[in-house]
């Protein structure tokens, strides 16, 4: 028997549909109001119907208000970053350590390609075809992370043994430098919030506006971003308008994760400033001195301990989402000043066990202080709060 049959399925009836089917069966049991009663089947029907139509309604809103969103940031060249490959530098030798090797008595080709790998097995390929000649012991090749992300962002010495791709010789590898600049992929949220950080930065040059300016700035060749920047004007907290304090503003960069790199500031400071040559306006008000610096980091320890009351959650669930919700409250701190509030973590961890806790203890410390509860772990101007560690203890009464 030559062919298949495919089955047919039926497309679903539009909302048009659905009400025109609705409407004709009413029509049909006109004069007979018990069909029409809680629990009849015309009622039922009814019901059923309303709610697919609600359903599509809605699902067709969001559509529409994901296609303006997404067209909005589109004029403005913003979209999800790609993930990048992390980079570096190995040394093929005779042996290990690369000091005690021995010249080889033959050339040795290295084609691009070659893979090689760190004890976990995060693999590295060669981005050029070399040669160990003849007479040495150890030549550099520039490889990349076979994945792209931030796991190929490894230390020196990470990287060891011997290729995994097979050679005219037994070589062995090692890399004397960290390889890095691997960065994982954007996320819609991000992208969104570069966008609200865009529309922001439109403000005729006020304190706001510069610092939503600098969100979304990436260090070149990098792909280190601005997560999170603020501007703190120093005559405004001198108290007494401009003539006191002194003149200008600081502007504060977080790519994250409570630091920022030298060419991170640079590329802030170049965003900030515009570039006639490039066409591109500026952001900083004219004539008003100003300078970029990354922020510091003031760091919080959490320790949570909770008795559930039995046979209503699981403690791995609880504290899966004890230590989503934590992690989420502070990356959402903001910069300068920024302040962890002890009410506000117990509230997130109380959120996370619905009301099925017997008993629950969340203290906040700062971590030179690892032993004293606070109310608050604050910085200065300049800082922003990072959460060190976190400590669960969940159990179930009666266990």
């Amino acid at each position: 028997m030559s062919g298949s049959l495919a089955p047919t399925v039926a497309a679903a009836p539009t909302a048009v549909q659905s009400a025109s089917n609705l409407l004709a069966m009413m029509a049909a049991l006109n004069g007979q109001a018990t069909d029409y009663n809680q629990g009849s089947e015309v009622r039922t029907f009814s019901e059923a119907n309303g709610l697919v139509i609600e359903q599509q309604g809605v699902g067709n809103m969001a559509l529409a208000l994901q296609a303006l969103a997404y067209g909005a940031m589109s004029l403005f060249n913003i979209q999800q970053s790609q993930a990048v490959a992390a980079t570096g530098t190995v040394t093929f030798a005779t042996s290990i350590p690369v000091s005690g090797a021995f010249n080889s008595p033959q050339a040795i080709a290295i084609p691009s390609g070659t893979l090689v790998q760190t004890a976990g097995g995060v693999q590295f390929a060669t981005t050029v075809a070399s040669v160990l000649a003849s007479g040495t012991s150890n030549v550099s090749i520039g490889v990349m992370a076979t994945t792209a992300g931030s796991a190929g962002n490894v230390g020196s010495g990470a990287i060891s043994g011997s290729p995994l791709t097979p050679l005219g010789y037994p070589l062995f590898v090692t890399n004397a430098a960290p390889a890095g600049g691997g960065t994982n992929a954007g996320t819609q949220s991000l992208a969104l919030a570069q966008f609200t950080a865009k529309a922001a930065s439109l403000g005729l040059c006020s304190p706001v506006a510069v610092a939503n300016a600098a969100i979304g700035v990436v260090a070149t060749g990098t792909g280190e971003t601005v997560v999170k920047a603020g501007a703190f004007e120093p005559w405004i907290a001198a108290g007494s308008g401009a003539g006191s304090g002194t003149a200008g503003f600081t502007l504060y960069i977080d790519n994250g994760t409570g630091t920022s790199s030298a060419s991170l500031i640079a590329a802030v400071v170049a965003w900030l400033n515009g570039s006639v040559t490039l066409g591109q306006s500026g952001y900083r008000p004219i004539g008003v001195p100003y300078q970029v610096s990354g922020v510091a980091p003031v760091y919080a320890n959490v320790g949570v301990t909770g008795v559930l009351l039995p046979g209503l959650l699981a403690t791995g669930s609880v504290t899966t989402t004890i230590v989503s919700g934590i992690a989420s409250y502070f990356a959402n701190l903001g910069v300068s000043p920024s302040a962890a509030y002890q009410p506000q973590v117990a509230g997130v961890v109380a959120d996370a066990g619905i009301g099925a806790f017997s008993s629950l203890t969340v203290n906040l410390y700062y971590m030179s202080s690892p032993s004293t509860p606070v109310a608050l772990v604050s910085g200065a101007i300049g800082t922003r709060v990072i959460l060190n560690s976190l400590a669960t203890n969940i159990s179930v009464s009666g266990t």
